[in-house]
């Protein structure tokens, strides 16, 4: 049974000597009358709680004399007094067969049967005691509060209210009080203490009951407050210090306070924890409280994005062979998930699988960590086992309305999220457009839904969808939090700035807004461009034998938010039948990087042929919308002359044009139009038509088609170079991107190309052409982004076919 300060605070409470003293004045008068006799000195003794002289005396009396009704009342009393609970009845059953006792004593019996947590034979003494004495307004009390031990709450609580009813006095209040507690009625509970010490402030009793109704409703800072006004003993007061301090923690924790008050709060709690955990070191005692109090620090550390410390202070734990119980082993798991250190996370939630389905996974960091580690089997599950769990709607207790479940939509929008993750976006787009549309005031699906349109290449049309969802909740974490990341695709850097300037400021320890504020900080990143080919044996009279060619471009990083300065180097070499040609180039520009714009302009010194000439490249795009992009390029001794032309001091000056469509990124097409001029008079005109086609995907591995169709056609053949009066080639090739490895933002992937076609060359027969290639990629940090390809094709030049063998390095690397 529970006790509460209110339990035992009447007469028949064995520790309360006020209620002692009342019980003697008013109930036992005969024993006040003869004060002077010994029988009379050993019950004043017993009043000041020396029991054991008046029972022996009483006992060894018995066995000579017959004991009077009034005398077994004294013995059943006293018996009480002293906690001999068994006696009492023992006494009782034994003297009430003989005799009719006097009240005192039957509710002396019912007060020992009630401690016995013998319910219903407590109450037919009460009972009986009132039928004795009706009036007495303890019996009555003792009665009401055996009801609510019983858990006959409707009876006690009617009878309780009713008391009161009659006379709201401190004695009445704190029995009302007591069935709340019976009742686990704790905020009832609350109240009515309150009025008690609205009555009596410096009632002892009262204020020690709020004290623990403020522990139990979890308002530990004033219930800490009243500790000074209450005997605790050094071990409570140690309990009363944890819970504030915990109630610190769980305010910390509080997803609607501000960041920074969160951690104003996470930061107190931590001073209040190491304070206590000083003070209380030298107590032996207080070896158990300190344990708990590094355990709920766990929790401060986690509210203020202390992951590291919280793994130290779990494993120190360990180590002292201490146990983390379930509802703290979360912050755990939470903090390695953060750190991004899944492996002992899946270890510990494998010890600990309630934490799954416990309040602290509500954020599913979980579900997220698997899909960055590209463990989809496992995240497919969790969706499943979320999925299976939810139906689409639930049916309250008491509420004949259905209601919508809140976890079914939770596992919808993570499904979306799986297939994101794993190149399913057509479906993943199908099912969020579909949410969305039916729920237009969540935001949170609003957002989700442009994130896909994002991951498929539309920024425009996930601003546009933010623009709408930002009517809801324009300060939207979550949504500023997008709006950087479509403001950084559309290049709107000074509103990318903003925004994550924002949600530094608001959330600057929030795990998703430091990757935000790093993928900023790296677009400030200056930027290395490096790409190397190598011909390992080919006999093409394009590139020659033993070719080599490579550029490096350095850019600066971003300057008045659009523009960045770059610099750099180009050489290729080969030998031909008439000997070696080489070119070399240096080159500096500028870049211009505006919304739905880009552009380029580039100076360079160009050497071949044993001259150096000047060169200029002006490169620009625009993009109409998400789908249309258009560019063109204009250059003085363009980089596509062929190297044999210069060997033999033929340059070019090229133009070209372009038209982008892309649909997705399941489908783009790409149509150029160019026209070179050769110092040997020589005009070509070239015609080029390529294009993408998703044709099938698994979490790990997309399949591509990419199509191609390319003409050309020249003014002159007699040259030295490959020069072909007319030429078509028509080719498909599959490509193959398998992920062999992933973690976070660490991707190795191999490419895989196997392509053929047809070529055909004025005055000379068709001839096929087969492509076959592989190679391996690896992305860091989103630092570095680096690949080798090895590529074999064979197709004819003049009729004759040729073999090509040659090797690809190309990296961008950010510093």
């Amino acid at each position: 049974m529970e006790r509460s300060p209110y339990s035992n605070t009447l007469l028949f409470n064995r520790n309360t000597k006020l209620s002692l003293s009342i019980g003697v004045l008013l109930l036992f008068p005969t024993l006040v009358q003869g004060a002077d006799s010994l029988y009379d000195q050993q019950i004043l003794q017993a009043r000041q709680g020396q029991y054991a002289p008046f029972l022996s005396y009483l006992q060894q009396y018995q066995l000579r004399h017959a004991l009077t009704p009034s005398q077994v009342a004294d013995w059943l009393q006293v018996a009480l007094w002293a906690g001999q609970d068994d006696e009492v009845v023992k006494i009782w059953r034994r003297y009430q067969v003989y005799m009719p006792l006097p009240a005192r004593g039957t509710a002396a019996a019912a007060q020992a049967l009630r401690n016995q947590k013998q319910w219903q034979a407590s109450l037919l003494l009460w009972q009986q005691a009132l039928s004795q004495s009706p009036d007495s307004d303890d019996y009555r009390i003792g009665y009401i509060k055996t009801l609510a031990d019983a858990r006959k709450d409707g009876e006690a609580l009617s009878e309780a209210r009713r008391l009161v009813a009659e006379q709201a006095s401190v004695a009445h209040l704190q029995t009302l009080s007591y069935v709340y507690l019976r009742l686990g009625k704790s905020w009832d509970q609350l109240l009515v203490d309150t009025q008690i010490l609205d009555r009596e402030p410096q009632n002892k009793a009262a204020l020690a009951s709020l004290m623990a109704t403020l522990t139990r409703n979890r308002i530990d800072s004033p219930a800490l407050g009243l500790a000074n006004s209450v005997e605790l003993t050094p071990a409570e007061k140690r309990n009363l210090q944890l819970n504030a301090a915990a109630e610190l923690v769980r305010l910390a924790d509080t997803p609607s306070r501000e960041e920074n008050a969160r951690y104003a709060l996470a930061r107190t709690a931590l001073a209040q924890y190491d304070a206590m955990i000083a003070a209380w070191r030298p107590d032996p005692q207080a070896a158990p409280d300190i344990t708990r109090a590094r355990i709920d620090r766990l929790g401060a550390l986690y509210a203020n994005a202390d992951y590291a410390q919280i793994i130290r202070e779990y494993q120190s734990l360990l180590a002292q062979q201490q146990v983390v119980p379930d509802w703290a082993i979360g912050w755990v798991i939470s903090s390695y998930i953060a750190l991004k250190q899944i492996e002992p996370a899946l270890t510990l939630i494998h010890q600990h699988p309630s934490w799954l389905t416990s309040q602290q996974n509500e954020e599913h960091e979980l579900f997220y960590a698997l899909l960055d580690t590209g463990q989809y089997p496992a995240a497919q599950r969790y969706v499943a086992r979320l999925t299976r769990n939810a139906p689409y709607i639930r049916h309250l207790y008491g509420s004949p309305t259905p209601q919508p479940n809140d976890d079914w939509l939770t596992a919808q929008t993570l499904n979306v999220h799986y297939l994101s993750a794993t190149n399913a976006l057509p479906q993943a787009e199908t099912r969020m457009q579909r949410l969305a549309a039916t729920a237009p005031g969540n935001q949170g699906l609003q957002i989700d839904y442009a994130a896909v349109l994002q991951d498929r290449g539309l920024p425009r049309a996930a601003e546009r969808q933010l623009k709408a969802a930002e009517t809801l909740e324009p300060a939207s974490l979550q949504l500023e939090r997008q709006q950087a990341w479509v403001a950084l695709d559309l290049q709107e850097w000074r509103q990318m700035d903003l925004l994550t300037d924002d949600v530094i400021a608001r959330s600057p320890r929030d795990l998703n807004t430091q990757r935000l504020a790093r993928a900023r900080e790296i677009h400030h990143f200056s930027e290395l461009r490096l790409s190397v080919g190598k011909g390992l044996h080919s006999d093409n009279p394009v590139s020659g034998t033993h070719d080599l060619s490579f550029e490096t471009a350095v850019y600066s990083p971003p300057i008045a938010d659009s523009w960045r300065l770059f610099g750099g180097h180009r050489f290729a070499k080969g030998n031909f039948e008439e000997g070696k040609g080489s070119r070399r180039q240096l080159f500096a520009g500028i870049e211009w990087r505006p919304r739905d714009a880009w552009g380029e302009l580039e100076l360079s010194s160009v050497n071949f042929h044993g001259e150096n000439k000047p060169g200029v490249r002006l490169s620009a795009a625009h993009d109409v919308n998400d789908r249309w992009q258009l560019g063109g390029e204009l250059e003085r001794i363009s980089q596509q002359t062929p190297l044999r032309a210069l060997r033999n001091g033929v340059s070019a000056n090229r133009g070209e044009g372009w038209l982008r469509w892309y649909q997705n990124e399941r489908r783009e097409y790409r149509v150029s139009v160019a026209a070179s001029r050769f110092t040997d008079h020589n005009r070509r005109q070239e015609y080029t038509l390529s294009g993408k086609e998703r044709l099938w995907q698994t979490p790990w591995l997309t399949l591509d088609l990419q199509p191609g169709l390319a003409a050309s056609a020249n003014s002159r053949t007699d040259t030295a170079y490959y020069s072909p009066a007319r030429d078509l080639a028509a080719t498909a090739a599959l490509t193959v991107d398998h992920t062999l490895y992933q973690r976070y933002d660490t991707v190795w992937s191999q490419q895989l190309l196997a392509g053929g076609g047809s070529y055909w060359q004025k005055n000379h027969a068709a001839g096929a052409i087969t492509t076959l290639g592989y190679g391996q990629r690896l992305r860091w940090n989103n630092l570095v982004d680096a690949g080798v390809m090895l590529n074999w094709d064979k197709r004819p030049y003049d009729g004759k076919r040729e073999n090509n063998l040659a090797i690809t390095v190309d990296a961008n690397i950010r510093f």
